[in-house]
């Protein structure tokens, strides 16, 4: 039966962090420092005192006039200097960045005391980050809410650099494998361990940053390969603030019957959304603030039998209860449901006229977090953080939803307690009716259902300890670890035949890490170096003699992998930074690769077997890239880049039981990528145009594009029985990726976003009419794909108060383009497969042709259509 688990934290850890109480989390703030001089005389000021407004945060500067304050939360903060004898300087609206350092400098004029006259300025963020010694793109708040199509993080994610979506919608960053990118929320990890994804939804309207960082990541994260996510939500301040946001969808819908799309209608797409922030009722509003959010979205998408409906929140607490104490609590929850279309499922079977037999999703997630760091001194923090995340899935055939599959109609147990039901043979495996020709071409009829059963849940607890040492104005120092417990719990079967595949188990692996950081600021130099250790326990026996008709129970190994990192960055002159980074990046097998089939069952036609003694998968990475200035306003950065990746997980097969093939998953794949970025950038200095145009040359070569690749080899291919010896151009190697970003904006007035990609064709490989490969892996390549998103608003002011209401229109693929992002590889078409429906009796050849059209035009080969939002939105 599925369950539903809300565990407590455990009690010693709330203790712990309790005894000890931002943020030792994976990341949630940044750092200031600057200079404080005489605005006459050029001479550093001494003893002024610098403080982050809002924040609670104060300092000194030294003898030479400069100061830092660490651990700083993102976001935009006013900076204020006061020193006697000078007026108070404010610097309004200074931007924290996750994990960098903003440089804020200060000029002081001499003033009499009888005066005390303040001085406000508004600051700018520094055109060039000399401290970033990776390839990090940061979208912050005011940057997200001027882009169309910001619905998920991951459309978000498009505009980067080196972001790839590939024909499955999967994520790939550089070239690397779909689930090697690591999802931080507020600073703790949200990866559903089974898949390597991210488990929950992420609300991109309550971020205050979102960052990638796709090359060069410091050793304080871990688990990732390609790339790094961080979602940083809002922080409350002394003063109110929130909003409401509202919009319809309209788009075009895909018809089953006639294998078009529809004129624009509206389906059903909506969404609303709230935020509030600001201090707690009944306290002190500079020592305990809030910020929350929530939003309700409904998006069918242009598909049958497609589409999600979701409710996602956010909350944060802030707490300041002790001068040098701050205490920060978060909770997130996500509930979410859908139904996914699937025009031919794994075996080429059609549900199109029969959309119920298709599955149907329940997905849940929460994050739990208390986070709190204690100023020891100006220059140490301590900090200490527990937290828990949970992740469900649920999934069956729309009709079956609410049934477990022992409750299936036409399942049954003879005696011994096996199988002996009619459940393959009444929806899968049933007689062909040869005069139907619906069922002919490929169509299922009646109520035949897509018999798969899928549960999977996964929950860990954590505990987290830190210590941030600022040795002195040049030289951080940061070590940490972290200790998870997880409990997962996999559940899942298919009927496709009279043997049914499937397994259930639970697990409560262990996972540590302990890192050590070191960054060194000067003026001719910046260095990040550091080394990370991870453990990971599988807590779990199998069977290791899967031929042997009696079993022999192993217990996995315990894995762990050291993993130095350095990362310099330096001046070349007054408006050019190069950086260089270079490191090992290791990340634990999927769990679904580790714990499949651990009883070592060969019964089944294809058997697949688990490994809980996979190795890690690594990563050697090298970067070198430039920072220039081409103008006050204009910034070129150039980066290359090169990954070495080994032992990555794949499927391989060397021995036969009964007949059968075996496959096991095993450390036996490899791959490189190289490639170079270059964006081009117009800052918001001046003027009401910004934009930016990015390219992307990249080449991802290697002996599989999955773990699973040879396992469907083996099944579908009388030839491809061996994996390939030597590389070929992996399934996302995309060689040139653009995209452009113009924004033209008149402030609190109206403002037009437009973003534009193009990609170069993704490869695939050319087979026969028998599914037999020709020529090379991967020798055949899709043709380019182009698509233009835009968004406008118009600002009103209402009434004479801070509130401000906005009208938008997003679009999302203006040209209304039909990108081809799949086709069949024997005929290197589209909407045709080439095989030919031999005419039976009693059946027309204009019905087989009429039948077989419907069955060879798959939408989800195309891009979708376009989609237009219009909504409206409230600010104060």
């Amino acid at each position: 039966m599925i369950r539903r688990l809300l565990k407590p934290l455990p009690l010693l850890s709330c203790a712990l962090i309790l005894m000890l109480s931002s943020n030792v989390t994976a990341g949630v703030s940044g750092k200031i420092s600057g200079v404080i001089m005489d605005q006459k005389t050029g001479e550093p000021i001494v003893g002024a005192t610098v403080r982050v407004l809002g924040a609670n945060h104060a300092t000194e500067t030294d003898i030479d006039g400069e100061y830092f304050i660490i651990n700083v939360p993102v976001g935009k903060f006013d900076i204020s200097v006061t020193n006697v004898g000078f007026e108070q300087v404010i610097k309004k609206d200074v931007r924290v960045l996750l994990d960098l350092t903003t440089p804020v400098d200060f000029e002081l004029a001499e003033q009499p005391v009888e005066l005390s006259q303040q001085l406000v300025v508004y600051a700018t963020s520094p055109v060039i980050q000399k401290d970033l010694t990776a390839s990090k793109v940061i979208f912050t708040s005011d940057r997200l809410k001027t882009l169309p199509n910001i619905v998920s993080v991951q459309s978000v994610l498009t505009n980067y650099p080196g972001v790839i979506i590939d024909r499955d919608n999967n994520l790939h960053v550089r070239g690397g494998r779909t689930g090697q990118v690591s999802y931080y929320y507020d600073g703790f990890s949200v990866q559903d361990p089974f898949f390597a994804s991210s488990g929950m939804a992420i609300f991109p309207g309550a971020l205050e940053e979102l960052s990638l960082t796709s090359g060069g990541y410091t050793a304080e994260y871990g688990e990732a390969l390609s790339g790094v996510v961080s979602a940083v939500t809002r922080e409350g301040g002394s003063e109110y603030h929130g909003g409401f946001r509202y919009y319809r969808g309209f788009t075009h819908a895909f018809d089953v019957n006639t294998s078009e799309w529809s004129d624009l209608k509206s389906i059903g797409n909506q969404s609303g959304s709230v935020r509030l922030s600001g201090p707690v009722p009944g306290l002190n509003p500079d020592l305990f603030t809030f910020s929350s959010a929530g939003e309700y979205l409904n998006d069918p998408t242009c598909l049958p039998n497609n589409g999600r409906e979701s409710y996602s929140g956010t909350a944060k607490i802030a707490m300041q209860p002790l001068p040098s104490m701050k205490m920060v609590a978060n909770l997130a929850y996500n509930e979410r449901d859908g139904k996914l279309y699937d025009h031919r499922d794994v075996n080429g079977i059609s549900y199109d006229f029969n959309l119920d037999g298709l599955p149907s999703f329940e997905q849940k997630s929460y994050l739990v977090g208390l986070s709190s760091n204690y100023n020891i001194n100006p220059s140490t923090v301590i900090s200490a953080a527990v937290n828990r995340f949970y992740t469900r899935y649920h999934g069956a055939p729309t009709a079956l939803m609410d049934l477990y599959w022992t409750e299936w109609p036409g399942y049954s147990e003879d005696s011994a307690g096996n199988y002996d039901g009619t459940i393959q043979d009444d929806n899968y495996g049933g007689d062909v009716d040869y005069t139907d020709v619906a069922q002919v071409t490929g169509f299922t009829t009646g109520d035949d259902v897509n018999p798969i059963y899928r549960f999977r849940e996964s929950a860990y607890n954590a505990l987290q300890l830190s210590l941030v040492n600022q040795l002195d104005k040049r030289n951080q120092l940061k070590t940490g670890l972290e200790y998870r417990k997880y409990s997962v719990e996999w559940d899942n079967k298919q009927f496709y035949n009279d043997n049914p595949y499937g397994e259930r188990y639970t697990s409560k692996p262990t996972y540590l890490s302990v890192f050590v950081q070191d960054k060194m600021e000067y003026d001719a130099f910046v260095v990040n170096v550091g080394a990370r250790y991870d453990y990971i326990n599988a807590d779990v026996s199998y069977n290791v003699t899967p031929y042997e008709l009696e079993a022999n129970y192993q217990e996995a190994d315990a894995k762990s992998k050291v993993s130095p990192r350095l990362g310099v960055s330096f001046p070349i002159g007054e408006k050019s930074v190069m950086h260089f980074n270079y490191g090992y990046y290791y990340q634990t097998p999927r769990y679904t690769y580790m714990y499949t089939n651990m009883d070592g069952d060969v019964s089944t036609g294809y058997p697949l077997l688990g490994n809980p003694d996979l190795e890690p998968e690594q990563t050697v990475s090298y970067e070198l890239g430039l920072d220039h200035m081409l103008g006050d306003n204009l910034r070129l950065d150039i980066t290359a880049y090169y990954k070495d990746v080994t032992d990555l997980v794949a499927t391989r097969s060397n021995y036969k039981v009964a007949g059968n093939a075996v496959t096991f998953f095993d450390n036996d794949d490899f791959g490189t990528v190289k490639g170079v970025d270059i964006s081009l950038e117009k800052l918001p200095m001046a003027g009401y145009l910004t934009g930016s145009v990015s390219y992307s040359y990249m080449i991802a070569r290697g002996v599989g594009s999955s773990a699973t690749d040879a396992y469907y080899s083996y099944l579908t291919s009388l030839d491809d029985t061996l994996p390939p010896l030597t590389s070929y151009p992996l399934d996302y190697d995309q060689r040139h990726t653009l995209a452009a970003v113009l924004d033209y904006r008149v402030p609190s007035n109206w403002g037009l976003n437009v973003v534009g990609h193009y990609g170069s064709g993704l490869p695939y490989t050319v087979t026969d009419e028998s599914g037999e490969r020709l020529g090379d892996w991967n020798a055949g390549r899709l043709s380019a794909n182009y698509t233009v998103d835009m968004r406008f608003n118009k600002d009103f002011r209402v009434g004479t108060g801070n509130l401000l209401a906005s009208f938008f229109v997003e679009v999302d693929n203006v040209f209304n383009k039909r990108n081809v992002l799949d086709l069949y590889s024997r005929t290197g078409e589209a909407d045709d497969d080439g095989n030919q429906i031999v005419p039976t009796l009693g059946v027309s050849v204009d019905d087989i042709e009429y039948w077989d059209s419907l069955y060879d035009y798959d939408p989800q080969h195309y891009s979708p259509p376009r989609t237009i939002r219009t909504g409206i939105e409230f600010n104060f």
